[in-house]
């Protein structure tokens, strides 16, 4: 009996023991946390750039061999485009865009710090050329999109939401502190 005993006490030191959830609502970025030249040299980039005014020639282009399906001409082309250049050196891009693309595609930066972009989606260099080509215009789009402030509703609802929370914890707080504090007055075996 005292071995099962202990050895239920041993299992439940092992379990781990979950706390309260807590959740945060993080603080977007905000418009305003962006400097207004910086703002101003983005909107101005957005309104006249196109797909076509990528400087490509202007980047490092290799082929390589694609791998799967194709037979045997496979083996003998390399249709596989992998095109890479220096983000730093890329003067056309404003540097909040250039900022913005080393975050939300860190992944595609080598150790030399020359973003890569790849394509082996056809058996033409020429297609998978401008499949990079693509690529790499949705990413600079999306990396100069600008965030729009809260909503005044979202706003009202998020204060609603961590009020809400702080009030659940410090019920939660209090309960805890109940609960310890009827240990103390028990006291030992004369109660």
């Amino acid at each position: 009996m005292r071995e099962m005993e202990l050895f239920h006490r041993a299992a439940a030191a092992l379990r781990p023991r979950l706390a309260p959830t807590v959740r945060s609502y993080a603080r977007y970025p905000s418009i305003d946390d962006i400097p207004a030249a910086d703002v101003e040299a983005v909107q101005r980039f957005r309104a006249k750039f196109s797909r076509d005014d990528i400087p490509y020639k202007q980047f490092t282009v290799t082929f390589h061999r694609s791998g799967g399906a194709g037979g045997q001409n496979v083996n003998k082309v390399s249709t596989k485009v992998l095109m890479r250049f220096s983000l730093a050196e890329q003067g056309w891009i404003p540097n909040y865009v250039r900022q913005r693309m080393q975050e939300l595609e860190s992944s595609r930066i080598n150790s030399r710090g020359e973003y890569q972009v790849s394509s082996e989606k056809t058996r033409s260099q020429r297609h998978n050329i401008d499949d990079c080509l693509d690529k790499l215009w949705q990413h600079i789009e999306r990396a100069s999109e600008l965030p729009k402030a809260p909503s005044a509703e979202t706003a009202q609802r998020v204060e609603q939401l961590k009020k809400a929370e702080k009030a659940r914890s410090m019920e939660h707080k209090k309960r805890h502190s109940q609960r310890k504090a009827d240990r103390r007055r028990k006291g030992g075996f004369d109660d």
